[in-house]
């Protein structure tokens, strides 16, 4: 997903993950009651409604220079054909669904905030459409659902995304260590590894992975970012990398995330015993720690995260609090004073 990298407010409390994430989906689920119409492959759907399907799908984006009018047949045919190869570079949250909406008669309603962004993605992918007729529902085409059955007895897919998560699982960990890292670190990663496979030729797919699975922005020399959720001004610490690129060497990294833990973990369960009884209801208290955490990694002051968390639990952070609080600010790795050279 690309994110808005317009200012935010100064507030602290208005720039924690929960709050950020709430952001997001509350915009994906607009966006998606806004995608009516057609899909790629109803019987009502003719050439007129075939630019409208191209501009809000990934292709778009992908052949900027290619500009013609398109027909209906030619983008089924694109999708199709791509299919097969496509299906293995899904994120989790993607190929969860697409199983659940083939399984369950290609049409399911949108109940679980964690199906709107992959909701998204398989509708710019033309495989599924909006149903907002009915409300928040999501429509996959009865060919799409056996195709994607079908796959299932695809030894190569299995192959792939065993390859695809262990890449996913390495950004994520270099992400919660440094706040971002280039995309075209993990396109050549993904690139080198998928050599020779059903998708090796295919770097549009590993686009539409990188953007799907992770948040993305664009720096001042327009390279595509791949930036953690929980970074409220990614732009700030774009700045404060800038030259740096993240390597993707998982035995490195694991050393400096086993490290990382040593000193995160006992704080974790530190604050967690001290609010986990007192939380407010709409706040949980692994959400509220993680929320702290993130904040100690951005530099945010102590002041700050005191008063993060007493919009968390039902009474005023206890003195006991604020020392855990002080320790988290002064022990954690701030994002903007790590080389991710070192992980190469």
């Amino acid at each position: 997903m690309r994110l808005n990298t317009n200012p935010r407010p100064v507030r602290w409390t208005d720039r924690t993950l929960s709050v950020l994430r709430i952001s997001r989906l509350e915009a994906c689920e607009k966006e998606l009651a806004g995608l009516g119409g057609c899909g790629l492959f109803d019987a009502e759907t003719t050439d007129a409604d075939a630019e409208r399907l191209f501009e809000q799908s990934y292709y778009a984006e992908e052949e900027k220079k290619d500009i013609h009018l398109h027909t209906i047949e030619e983008l089924r045919e694109k999708v199709i054909s791509a299919f097969p190869a496509e299906v293995t570079m899904l994120c989790e949250e993607e190929f969860n669904l697409l199983m659940k909406l083939a399984f369950l008669g290609g049409e399911i309603p949108l109940w679980d905030w964690n199906d709107l962004l992959p909701a998204r993605s398989l509708i710019r992918r033309m495989w599924c459409r909006a149903v907002p007729e009915k409300g928040n529902w999501i429509r996959l085409p009865r060919q799409l659902c056996v195709m994607a059955i079908l796959s299932l007895a695809n030894d190569e897919l299995h192959r792939i995304r065993e390859i695809t998560d262990e890449i996913i699982e390495t950004v994520d960990n270099t992400l919660y260590l440094a706040g971002m890292m280039p995309a075209e670190t993990v396109e050549k990663d993904i690139g080198f590894k998928l050599q020779g496979s059903l998708a090796g030729d295919h770097p549009a797919l590993w686009r539409r992975l990188i953007h799907s699975a992770f948040e993305t922005m664009l720096d001042r020399e327009g390279r595509l970012m791949l930036v953690h959720p929980g970074l409220a001004e990614p732009r700030s610490l774009a700045q404060a990398q800038t030259g740096v690129h993240a390597g993707l060497d998982p035995t490195a990294l694991t050393e400096l995330y086993t490290s990382l833990m040593e000193v995160e973990d006992p704080l974790y369960d530190q604050m967690m015993g001290l609010i986990a009884s007192l939380s407010r209801p709409e706040a949980s208290p692994e959400d509220t720690v993680e929320d702290l955490i993130l904040l100690a990694k951005q530099g945010a002051p102590v002041e700050e995260m005191r008063q993060v968390l007493g919009t968390k639990i039902i009474c005023l952070p206890t003195a006991e609090m604020i020392d855990v609080l002080q320790v988290m600010h002064d022990r954690i790795p701030k994002w903007f004073t790590l080389n991710m050279e070192r992980v190469q």
